[in-house]
């Protein structure tokens, strides 16, 4: 009776000063997450798949060792993308397809290296077990990119999505918007319409096929398309040539190529796309300009250089008139750009004979002269591009 009593009141103590003794029994596995196969052999973990993220969080068996302070080893392979981690963590991205078995040790962490004060085994308690880890192919959409190529308002786009490890999966916008006027196919995966409005849109595209999913998020803008536009290029030797292409739509932060040889005399700004220099030989030449906006998108023109010769008056004799009788002569130029345009700049006395004139638009000299004298004239050419040439001509009208 005294002995029992002693025995009560040390447990009693012991109950006051707060002093538990856990069972430190042999370490053992839980049957789950990784129950065993049906030969009691091996414990089978859950399935992981091909580039899917993996987490399988491995312990004791509580009420066995020194649990929940223990550590964790793997020996031999597991599947390729997995690590085990001292605290049983197995974690990572499966890479390929197969079975893995492998073997991993639990052992009691010691008081003396940082277990709790009650765990003082020595050496530790420590158990072993096969375990296996099957990895399918993974359900995966093929487009990762997370920003899509832009679309243009009221121009019709596509872009097909695809997805591996999958027969004909379900297409589904699992959150956010597509653009207004653009529609995905649950069937074929198509991403197609034609764009209504202007935007910036985020959305979240799944594909689903027996029992897997995939899941990828993209954005996707939406802006007026892009146009580049530019006069005529038509050039002349020896004159300055100045050609500023315009770029509208798309989203600003343009950058321009050109594709293709310019004539001689010319370069590009690729900054600006303007196109500037002085020509130094007629000719013609085709090249391709092409502006790319911040979004990427590309739009591209053909230019068709027209370079013509220096413009020069032809300096001719004229014919005498006669007083009285109707006279017409075409003064003549070459090269240059058309239209010309033709004016008498003076001379002596600085005009032409009463009952004449001079037509600037085809430069023929028309009309009666009606007085005799000699007419010392001096008559300029221009161009359409400005260039000018000015030559003396002497007319004499006889009575």
């Amino acid at each position: 009776m005294r002995f029992t009593r002693i025995l009560l009141l040390v447990a009693v103590a012991a109950a006051v000063a707060g002093v538990l003794v856990p069972s430190a029994g042999a370490l053992a596995f839980p049957d789950m997450p990784c129950p065993v196969n049906t030969g009691g052999i091996i414990k089978i973990c859950p399935q992981g798949e091909t580039g899917k993220a993996y987490s399988l969080q491995l312990q004791g068996r509580e009420g066995t060792g020194c649990v929940p302070y223990v550590t964790f080893k793997a020996s031999g392979e597991l599947p390729p993308g997995l690590t085990l981690s001292s605290s049983g963590l197995i974690t990572g991205t499966p890479t390929q397809v197969g079975e893995r078995t492998f073997w991993v040790e639990m052992k009691d962490i010691p008081a003396a290296e940082g277990g709790p004060s009650w765990c003082n085994e020595s050496p530790p308690n420590s158990t072993q077990r096969q375990f296996s880890i099957t990895v399918v192919l993974g359900l995966q959409i093929a487009q990762r990119q997370s920003v899509l190529t832009p679309g243009q308002l009221n121009t019709p786009y596509s872009l097909q999505f695809s997805a591996v490890g999958g027969a004909s999966p379900t297409w589904t916008v699992s959150s956010g918007s597509l653009p207004a006027g653009i529609t995905l196919n649950s069937s074929t995966g198509l991403l197609a319409g034609t764009p209504t409005a202007t935007g910036a849109y985020t959305f979240k595209i799944t594909a689903t096929a027996g029992g897997r999913s995939d899941s990828q998020t993209y954005s996707m803008s939406v802006v007026e398309p892009l146009k580049l536009t530019a006069a005529k290029p038509v050039g002349e030797v020896g004159i300055a040539f100045q050609l500023a292409p315009q770029a509208t739509g798309g989203k600003q932060g343009y950058t321009f190529s050109l594709d293709g040889v310019l004539p001689a005399g010319l370069s590009v700004d690729n900054a600006t796309g303007a196109i500037s220099g002085k020509p130094t030989a007629p000719g013609a030449a085709t090249v391709k300009l092409t502006v790319r906006d911040a979004l990427g998108l590309t739009s591209t023109l053909d230019l068709h250089f027209n370079i013509v010769g220096r413009l020069l008056i032809t300096k001719t004799p004229l014919k005498a008139a006669t007083v009285g009788k109707a006279y017409k002569v075409t003064l003549k130029s070459t090269a240059g750009a058309r239209p010309r345009t033709w004016l008498l700049l003076g001379g002596r006395p600085g005009s032409l004979p009463k009952g004449m004139k001079l037509n600037a638009r085809t430069g023929v000299i028309s009309g009666t002269p009606t007085k005799s004298g000699t007419y010392r004239l001096r008559l300029q050419v221009t161009d359409a591009l400005g260039a000018h040439s000015a030559a003396g001509f002497v007319l004499k009208v006889t009575g």
